[in-house]
């Protein structure tokens, strides 16, 4: 805000509004004459908008020393001018969006917007909105490509999200008041989201793509997922055999920040203690894919198989399993102190990660249990790292096998002493 007012007493209020008001016309209008010069049609482009946010901003300024009436009727004549030009131009010469009108009336707003001094709010507003206008084909080129499936699983999340998950009482029950049907609400919504992310990403960027960008991606929504696609793939394939093992030790390496952020998500505070761990885990994967890693001039054809983006039944089981550990690491702690909770997370780490990373991340916003907690994600990580071990032992290639034996049993070494050095 310092900028602005340096610039303020260099030039005056209304000019520096003008200014930032021309500014913000020029983002959209450039943007919108670009697409009208494409497609060779359109109402307004790089002058009109700059013109009708100076207009909203001047009525602005205006209506401080008048009425409020006078923009209030300006900004009615306006879109009554906008509508009656929609209807009287020819279709094919105008186009039949209202895109522009609409881009124009936001304009406008943010003009008021600058006249009140709400100067980076309508700037921040401009680009949003650029973004939006710019993004025309990529959004049609991606509805395209959305199937049906896909669509009601959108539709089925947006139903939980905004109509559900409000009107559930934010109320606690059960013993040590474990129970609040808002809160586990949330957590379903939440990991919802971040696998809806990921899904998205592996189908519209990962997918056929190649084997160790689509691993990354992958590890988003399922690094187990990952270990079981491309453990059954090196066996397939045995001469992609290193690529394939560095596909899922690369997916394994997201993981850590994935519980990292979702840690931070319930108690940011125990972020402290897994920053370094988490750190050092991730970095050993990462070595190690990049020393598997050539230069990938033959990048196949690969996909991962992860299934509905959004499946109400494991979301209502991932709410169950949420729930079960959460007494279970309440009821170890109880009755069995540490050595308890070590069990649950190793129990835990054999199915999912998540919920015992949101259960532990809660369980420590008592800030004496910060460490003990860290300690108890580490061992739900190792628990899930000889999981995807396993897999691969199963199902791989002897050159899977080999590698990803070294890279795991590293991470798996590394972990154990971090938790032995922390409970020490």
């Amino acid at each position: 805000m310092q900028t602005y007012q340096d610039i303020n007493e260099l030039v005056g209020t209304y000019i520096l509004g003008v200014f930032i008001s021309m500014g913000i016309g020029l983002i959209i209008g450039l943007e919108r004459e670009y697409d009208k010069l494409k497609e060779e049609k359109g109402i307004a482009g790089i002058r009109t908008f700059p013109i009708v946010a100076i207009l909203g901003f001047s009525l602005g300024s205006l209506t401080n020393l008048f009425t409020p009436w006078l923009l209030i009727i300006s900004f009615g004549s306006f879109i009554l001018f906008l509508a009656i030009n929609h209807f009287l131009h020819k279709p094919e010469e105008y186009g039949y969006g209202l895109t522009t009108n609409l881009a124009l009336i936001a304009t406008f707003v943010l003009g008021i917007m600058v006249s009140v001094k709400f100067y980076r709010d309508a700037v921040a507003t401009a680009v949003i909105i650029v973004t939006l206008l710019s993004l025309k084909t990529r959004f049609r080129s991606v509805i395209s490509n959305i199937t049906s499936e896909e669509l009601f699983a959108f539709i089925k999340f947006s139903i939980i999200a905004l109509l559900i998950l409000p009107f559930l009482p934010n109320k606690e029950y059960g013993p040590d008041n474990l129970l609040n049907p808002f809160e586990i609400g949330s957590i379903i919504v939440i990991v919802s989201f971040l696998n809806f992310i990921g899904y998205f990403l592996v189908k519209f960027v990962g997918s056929k793509k190649g084997i160790i960008l689509t691993a990354i991606l992958g590890g988003l929504i399922s690094s187990t997922a990952v270990a079981w696609n491309y453990a059954s793939r090196s066996k397939e394939f045995p001469e992609l055999s290193k690529k394939y093992s560095a596909g899922i030790v690369v997916a394994s390496a997201i993981m850590f920040p994935r519980l990292a952020l979702l840690a931070y998500i319930f108690n940011n505070e125990i972020l402290k203690y897994l920053a370094i761990p988490f750190g050092v885990l991730m970095l050993v994967c990462i070595i190690a894919t990049f020393i598997l890693m050539r230069r990938d001039d033959n990048k196949p054809a690969t996909a991962i198989k992860l299934g509905n983006p959004l499946n109400i039944l494991n979301a209502i089981g991932f709410g169950v399993m949420y729930l079960v550990i959460l007494f279970a690491v309440f009821y170890s702690n109880q009755f069995f102190g540490e050595s308890g909770l070590y069990y649950s997370a190793l129990i835990a780490g054999l199915a999912d990660t998540d919920a015992i990373t949101i259960s532990m991340a809660k369980f420590s916003l008592d800030t004496e249990k910060l460490k003990l907690a860290s300690s108890v994600i580490i061992a739900a990580t190792i628990s899930n790292m000889l999981v995807k071990l396993g897999i691969t032992l199963f199902k791989g290639s002897k050159t899977a096998k080999k590698i990803v034996g070294y890279a795991f049993g590293s991470v798996i070494l590394i972990g154990i002493i971090f938790i032995i050095v922390s409970k020490g």
